[in-house]
């Protein structure tokens, strides 16, 4: 689908793995076998029409993340972004409509779609707002998405690092 941001978004791949990041649920599924969807999530995330603003907090030197790659129910999740100005990032009507709609063909189409992104503890859809409506739309009520969170602080004996 060439006019979605999405679609367009292509990624290095990961030298010392070999894996070819693209911007595809597939390709999620394989970096998250691999152990390496972190690696994939930041590849995603500085592609093309990307989202810098997510991708560029989850590299914060004393950042500690955990990613999961999970099917979620779309109607728990609570974007941050759409089309009307009580979202936090509003978009146009008429431009959200167009891109939701070419979403929505593209899925009828076998769109191989990238997974969303959610805060795990907050379920906020921070990127994917289009895709999740474009689902929504075609009645389905569930899709992947990497989920993430900051680990918490270590407390105790017995929690330190593995290495």
């Amino acid at each position: 689908m060439a006019d979605s941001a999405s679609e367009s978004r292509t990624a290095n791949g990961d030298a010392m793995t070999g894996l070819s990041f693209r911007p595809t649920l597939t390709s999620a599924r394989e970096a998250h076998a691999a152990m390496e969807l972190s690696a994939w999530s930041q590849a995603f995330l500085r592609g093309p029409g990307g989202n810098l603003g997510i991708a560029d907090p989850l590299l914060e030197e004393d950042a500690i993340n955990i990613y999961l790659l999970a099917e979620v129910d779309l109607r728990e999740l609570h974007p941050c972004s759409g089309p009307d100005s009580e979202f936090d990032f509003p978009v146009p009507l008429d431009r959200y409509e167009r891109t939701v709609e070419a979403m929505m063909r593209a899925f009828e189409a076998g769109w191989d779609a990238p997974p969303l992104f959610v805060h795990l503890k907050s379920f906020l859809l921070v990127d994917g707002t289009h895709r999740r409506e474009a689902l929504l739309r075609l009645g389905r009520d569930r899709y992947w998405a990497v989920l993430w969170m900051s680990r918490p602080p270590l407390i105790g004996r017995g929690q330190g690092p593995p290495w």
